[in-house]
């Protein structure tokens, strides 16, 4: 066994507070236009799998408040095969198989936490359909992975033999990240990142969008997907290559700037994500990607390329600094979300930079569609740009791709419609006017504030509606308030009194005491309920902390739920 690795720390906390969420499910659809072999391509995969170490991962609940993981040495892997060509509804078929591909849950104690689907539509038309955890896999190794399926599938197709390329295992990736040195640089990068967040503000609002959410964020979200024009691609490339900047400093200057106009915020804060790839693991499959809390100022006096360059410049200090993680940031900056809400941003804008698998094998032709919509949402609002290669393996000028991923509980469908459109219109303006203001670019774009749409989600229950984890809502409000009426003249000595105490390591908790505000952080919660375990005897599910966070409500949420447990065998 081996522990998690810091990005792994993450996704499976977020996982035991929502268990149900599919929000960490990320899947691609590979099409294949021609003759294939599925009984050899489903070899392809299995080998693959027995190569790659990450995608043999089982979580296993160890003495740690934290788990840990381990390889497994023989996995069954399972690829049906499903053939459409005589079904009158095709279309619905592969949707309903795709569905259930997406949407099944992983057991995260069984490896693989990967699945597969192939699905034949035509004579010469077959789709792979591939669900991965994200506690196993990120988007460059998705690339990795398939384009080793499909090297050996190119190599034994035409008669040759494979050898696969040798690459570091992910172990030996988490390995790498305790290493003293390692860890010498996470704490410099701490660092430099608290100095450079000094007075942010963590959030971007926009209040003319949308409501105002109410309870705990949650991780239910829609998808709005959309494809600029090929011409305005080509403005885009050339714009970039005049000023000097990448594309995706470009795209990222113009999105800050909506964000600007609509949240009235000069001073913005996005999550990027980054590879964060050491070179000697530029081909190791494994969950290594980060998410850093981006800074960038605009002045709408400045001219557009301008910002661009400083966006530029930021994503470089970012790439920089990018071993730090996320959650040692939010530990020496004293700030913590309660939930499920990222307490450092709540937008987040990137650029998928794995190109499809661009193996040459006569005949066939691969296309790729990559993170689809699990009806889930990491953040309030996030924005994904697929460039040509990642979806076609080439460079052509079809454009881009943007993925507009957004919270429900915030959004609906036309506001993030109305933003799309808005950040194609400024785009355009940009692209065609790069030393103008950013400021006054298409102003006439920005159009009066709609109503937020709640047509797709009427059915989904709002969020005060949500049942809490620890028993009814009514029985828990109705614990604590006559906990609240008891008499407060001292401490109440409770176990989880004393359990704050202790991992906290303050003397001065009381039964009122908010445990995020008194220096908790998400990750510290598996601590604390193992320390609560040790003492009553009793593991309570990690969202009640994040529900209820101070022991007067512990208490009371915590005998709800254990009453509500025992009512239930009874």
């Amino acid at each position: 066994m081996f522990p998690l690795s810091a990005q792994q720390q993450i996704i499976w906390l977020q996982q035991q507070v929502s268990p149900d969420s599919r929000a960490y499910h990320a899947s691609a659809v590979i099409d294949f236009h021609g003759e294939i072999d599925p009984t050899l391509l489903r070899q392809c995969v299995i080998d693959a799998v027995g190569r790659h170490d990450a995608m043999r991962l089982r979580i296993c609940d160890g003495d740690s408040a934290i788990a840990c993981q381990e390889v497994a040495e023989d996995v069954d892997v399972d690829i049906p095969v499903h053939d459409l060509r005589s079904v009158e509804d095709s279309e619905g078929g592969r949707a309903a198989l795709l569905h259930q591909t997406m949407h099944a849950e992983f057991d995260l104690h069984a490896a693989p936490l990967v699945r597969w689907m192939l699905v034949r539509l035509a004579d010469s038309h077959w789709q792979l359909f591939m669900t991965e955890h994200h506690l196993v896999h990120d988007g460059r190794s998705t690339v990795e992975f398939l384009t080793d399926v499909l090297e050996q599938y190119s190599a034994e197709v035409s008669g040759g033999s494979f050898v696969a390329e040798p690459a570091p295992s992910y172990e030996d990736y988490v390995s790498y990240t305790g290493s003293s040195d390692y860890r010498a640089r996470v704490a410099a990068d701490v660092a430099w990142w608290k100095a450079k967040l000094e007075g942010a503000e963590f959030s971007v609002d926009f209040s003319e969008l949308g409501s105002r959410r109410s309870g705990l964020f949650d991780y239910r979200g829609a998808q709005h997907r959309q494809t600029l024009p090929s011409d305005l691609g080509d403005m885009v490339r050339a714009a970039s290559q005049q000023s000097g900047t990448t594309v995706f400093a470009l795209l990222l200057a113009v999105y800050a700037e909506l964000c600007r106009r609509h949240s009235g915020q000069n001073d913005l804060v996005f999550g990027v994500p980054l590879a964060n790839r050491p070179a000697e693991f530029d081909r190791t499959v494994g969950m290594m990607v980060s998410v850093v809390p981006l800074r960038l100022a605009i002045d709408p006096r400045t001219p557009g390329n301008d910002v661009a360059m400083d966006a530029m410049a930021a994503i470089l200090d970012a790439i920089e600094h990018g071993s730090a993680p996320v959650q040692d940031i939010v530990k020496t900056l004293k700030r913590s979300g309660k939930g499920l809400d990222n307490p450092l941003y709540n937008t987040m804008f990137g650029m998928h930079d794995g190109p499809c698998p661009t193996v040459d094998i006569p005949g066939l032709s691969v296309d790729m569609q990559i993170a689809l919509s699990a009806g889930s949402s990491k953040f309030d609002l996030s924005v994904v740009v697929m460039p040509d290669e990642v979806r076609h393996g080439d460079g052509g000028t079809r454009g881009y791709e943007l993925v507009w991923e957004y919270s429900t509980q915030l959004f609906g469908s036309r506001d993030v419609e109305r933003l799309a459109s808005e950040f194609e219109a400024l785009l355009r303006e940009y692209a065609a006017h790069p030393s103008e203001p950013i400021g006054t670019l298409a102003l006439a774009a920005v159009a009066p504030s709609v109503g937020a749409d709640r047509d797709e989600h009427e059915d989904l229950p709002a969020v005060d509606e949500v049942e809490p984890a620890g028993g009814t809502a009514e029985g828990v409000a109705g614990a604590i308030q006559s906990a609240s009426a008891a008499d407060r003249g001292g401490p109440s000595e409770s176990l989880w009194l004393q359990a704050f105490r202790d991992v906290l390591d303050r003397d001065d908790i009381d039964d009122d005491t908010d445990f995020f505000n008194a220096g908790g952080y998400s990750l510290l919660v598996p601590v604390l309920l193992s320390h609560y375990e040790s003492l009553s005897g009793w593991r309570p599910p990690t969202s009640l902390v994040f529900e209820f966070p101070s022991p007067l409500e512990l208490e009371a949420a915590s005998a709800a739920r254990r009453q509500l447990t025992s009512d239930n065998q009874g």
